[in-house]
């Protein structure tokens, strides 16, 4: 049964998505992206190359946590998004041969694969975005369209890179990894060459470009993979490590640096062609080169704010009680101008012991001898002052990369996000800071959507996240940077929960990044780069197909560049003082939810228990002294996966209730008037179409000592009744029931206001019970049950970790598979005999170890709880398709 709701679930997802990704309508979204194309074309040569050739998307796709599907259920809902109605008949049928469970976590190198596979399929989709902008320049520039290089949007991804809060992936996993990227991006640009070569139309001299040009990238592809095969070796041995690094290090002809021994050639080809069908395959060509250069997508490193602390405490003097204050900055800017660049080797990586210098030392290997042209982006996590990002800038200029790294503050708890636009504004007005910048051309900042919610809750944290982005507008006039690019890489991911809008690709942009804070940009005057993610296992859907990578880059471009001059008369602006209002309530009681020890016990670790393993990340941050019961520590992903396995998205709704109440009329005539209204409180209606309070409580009930009492003495389960006193005994002393009544008690009076206001602004809301999710609610309560009742037969005394009590207890927090593992320890099915016990020459009348085991024990306890464990986190799989995202 589980099996068949949770591939209904998965089939139903699917076709959302495929409505999501508006595949039905790509050849409207196709006339759409020529007519933004033809529009700009109205504003001359030199204004259409320049829109053209300035980015302002960026596509990131990170490793987070949201693999809970394999591969193999990946690719077949893939298909079944992207058929037709009624043609996905296969595809149903191999869904019901893929077991749910996976048996481990993705491995990085698994997670990396699959981000090459989606950037493989978003390449495809980019170069017939150029191909397109390419049709409408030769139309309207026919005697210069050859000298344009499309380029509206970069590819990115900090798979492999991102070591905030992890400790798994050394410089060496990271050098692979880039490595690997570069030999395969030259064999993809190899190919397409060839493919060029092979349709002719080009004269004499156009045929020798092209033969050169195929040469040298098979030299350059063959180059690069002799670096990767001696890099893949254990360069924890020193003699590896020298034989690759000066392999590496040492000067080759055959080796690219950068794509310009590429470009002449395509050049002289272009000039050769004889075909305009040709010549804009080697554009796209020439654009492929200019977007990815020698990887298969730039790439992100990602540092935590404490790692740039540590490297710079001893250099700028700082202690506990120093911050970014007018004496610190002074010192700390004087250092950081002053700062000689400090040559480094590839034993300066092997020996260096801080993490941020490390990665320094790292990105200036990978820029000297991998990709000297390709910028790299540097995030930082957690930032909070001015401080941290000119520390990192201090950094930067010591190993000679400040003029090729891009330092992002990222914006994510509560306290950066309602002072940042007075953290830029410092960054800004340092003299030092303000001349990287210009000299950069580029200006970057990350929102973090995902881990806000954790700090402040989901709708708080998306209006604190636009002011801010309205606030970086306002200091880059200020300080005169309408040459320098605003970059603001929004980062969400794809649950509810962590700003995954329910809608559309172009709701979901319009969402992070609204139309009025993108014309806080533009109507200064400031060139705009906006940047999204795309999160693990869930985000990579988007592009599982090249019909889905098609539609979802086609919908991300129609979002980018749609008009937004009328946003500004949008009332929920008008109205500001209403809007903020509303802002402020929800904010004060999420706050107050997130300090509610009921809310705490929620996340515990009855609910972190039933998850299952979705990524080579940890769940809690690698930061010691962290308290996994604080709602604050416990990361993002695994704190709105319990949620939504309790059937209680409340990190979402609630607040809204009380805050609708100030004035249910304006409330009301904003979400029907207003186009950001409407998109901020879909998404919290849609979460509460997947809320059932009900289900909390009976998860109160399961461990309430009164339900057992009255199931063994109701005298309908004979067998059962001295079990069920059991299991009641085990529960008195646990507070669970009565903090899950008195939380959902709490959540129910404020979604009565929600309900009643959201009815009345949006009739096509539906908040009656999912019946598929109660019936998997109500399985699983009913294995759990299962469960202690099995327990119960467990001997009242043992071993600590197998006693009765024990193991019950332990069921309390679901720690059953410490629990199997403590008993299959001590009761094994079999066991040998242990031969030397015989060799001894003292005998005894009777056997000193016996073989034997305790095969009772396993076949009626530990194999039974097997089963439940694995098909409880079945269910967990099959609840999370109802909610289109893992957390």
């Amino acid at each position: 049964m589980v099996k068949t709701i949770s591939d209904k679930a998965a089939i139903d997802r699917a076709r959302r998505l495929r409505e999501r990704a508006n595949i039905r309508s790509l050849r409207a979204m196709d006339k759409t992206i020529t007519d933004i194309a033809a529009k700009e074309a109205e504003k001359g040569f030199k204004a259409f190359k320049a829109w053209a050739e300035q980015p302002g998307l960026g596509i990131v796709l990170t490793a987070h946590p949201t693999f809970s599907l394999s591969r193999d259920i990946r690719s077949c809902l893939g298909r079944v998004a992207s058929a037709e109605e009624g043609a996905f008949q296969d595809e149903i049928k191999e869904l019901k041969t893929y077991p749910y469970l996976p048996k481990r976590a993705p491995t990085l190198k698994e997670e990396h694969e699959d981000t090459q596979d989606a950037l493989t399929r978003i390449q495809g989709a980019l170069n017939g975005i150029n191909a397109k902008i390419l049709d409408t320049a030769r139309k309207a520039f026919p005697e210069k369209w050859t000298a344009i290089t499309p380029h509206l949007v970069d590819a990115y991804s900090w798979v492999g890179y991102d070591i905030d809060g992890r400790t798994d992936i050394t410089w060496g996993d990271a050098l692979r990894l880039r490595l690997q990227e570069k030999r395969d991006q030259l064999l993809r640009y190899k190919a397409a060459a060839q493919t060029i070569q092979g349709k002719g139309k080009v004269d004499a001299k156009g045929e020798a470009a092209l033969d050169k040009l195929v040469d040298k990238l098979a030299d350059a592809h063959e180059s690069a993979e002799r670096d990767l095969i001696l890099f893949e070796k254990d360069i924890t041995e020193p003699e590896n490590l020298v034989a690759a690094a000066n392999n590496l290090t040492r000067s080759s002809t055959r080796r690219f640096l950068n794509l310009k021994p590429a470009m002449p050639l395509i050049k002289k080809a272009i000039s050769c062609a004889t075909s305009d069908a040709v010549i804009k395959d080697l554009i796209c060509l020439r654009a492929q080169m200019t977007a990815f250069g020698l990887g298969t997508a730039r790439i992100h490193f990602r540092l935590n704010n404490r790692h740039v602390v540590s490297a710079m405490k001893s250099v700028f003097g700082i202690d506990e009680k120093t911050s970014d204050n007018r004496t610190m900055l002074m010192k700390a800017s004087k250092l950081t101008k002053n700062v000689k660049p400090q040559p480094v080797n590839f034993a300066s990586l092997a020996l260096e012991k801080s993490t941020a210098h490390e990665k320094m030392i790292l990105t200036a290997q990978i820029h000297k001898y991998i990709d000297d042209a390709t910028p790299i982006r540097l995030l930082i996590a957690e930032t909070e002052d001015s401080l941290t990002p000119l520390g990192m800038l201090y950094l930067a200029r010591r190993y000679g990369l400040e003029k090729h790294l891009d330092i992002s503050p990222l914006f994510e708890t509560a306290d950066a996000l309602n002072n940042g636009g007075r953290i830029i504004g410092k960054m800004l007005s340092n003299e030092v800071y303000r001349d990287y910048i210009k000299d950069r051309g580029v200006f970057a900042i990350q929102t973090g959507f995902s881990d806000a919610g954790r700090f402040m809750g989901q709708i708080p944290a998306t209006l604190a996240i636009e002011r801010l982005q309205s606030h970086f507008a306002a200091q880059m006039e200020r300080y005169g940077m309408k040459d320098v690019v605003s970059l603001v890489f929004n980062t969400h991911g794809e649950g509810l929960g962590r700003g995954g809008h329910p809608g559309t690709v172009v709701d979901r942009v319009n969402y992070v990044m609204s139309p009025w804070a993108v014309h806080q940009f533009e109507k200064r005057g400031l060139p705009l780069c906006h940047e999204t993610s795309f999160q693990g296992g869930d985000g990579f859907m988007w592009f599982q197909t090249d019909t889905l990578a098609r539609a979802t880059v086609g919908s991300l471009i129609e979002a980018r560049y749609a008009d937004k001059s009328n946003a500004q008369d949008d009332v929920f602006y008008k109205e500001n003082d209403f809007s903020w209002d509303v802002f402020r309530t929800i904010a004060s009681e999420q706050d107050s939810l997130y300090n509610d020890q009921n809310y705490v016990t929620l996340l515990g670790g009855f609910g972190q228990n039933m998850l299952i393993p979705t990524g080579s990340r940890a769940a809690k941050r690698a930061k010691s002294g962290s308290d996994m019961f604080n709602p604050r520590q416990l990361r993002a992903i695994p704190h709105n996966a319990i949620l939504q396995q309790f059937g209680t998205p409340a990190n979402i709704f609630y607040g809204v209730g009380r805050a609708a109440a100030i004035d249910p009329e304006k409330f009301i005539a904003h979400f029907q008037n207003s186009a950001r209204a409407k998109s901020i409180f879909t998404l919290v209606i849609r979460s509460m179409e997947r809320s059932n309070l009900s289900i909390l409580t009976a998860y109160g009930r399961l461990f309430d000592p009164g339900f057992w009492v009255s199931r063994g003495l109701s005298g309908n389960e004979p067998r059962l009744a001295h079990k069920s006193m059991i299991v009641a005994d085990t529960l008195t002393a646990l507070p669970w029931r009565s903090q899950i009544m008195d939380l959902a008690n709490r959540l129910r009076m404020d979604v009565y206001d929600s309900v009643r206001y959201f009815e009345a602004c949006d009739k096509g809301a539906n908040f009656g019970n999912i019946e598929t999710l109660e019936i998997l609610h109500s399985l699983r309560l009913a294995v759990v049950m299962k469960m202690m009742i099995i327990a119960a037969e467990l001997p009242a005394i043992g071993q600590e970790g197998t006693s009765q009590m024990n193991v019950l207890q332990k069921l309390q927090t679901f720690q059953i598979d410490s629990i199997l593992s403590d008993l299959q320890a001590q009761y094994p099915a079999t066991r040998a005999a242990l031969e030397w016990t015989e060799k001894l020459q003292e005998k005894t009348d009777t056997p000193v170890a016996p073989s034997g085991g305790f095969p009772h024990i396993s076949e009626t306890i530990i194999k039974p709880l097997e089963r439940a464990r694995d098909l409880t986190r079945q269910i967990t799989v099959a609840i999370t398709h109802h909610y289109d995202a893992f957390g």
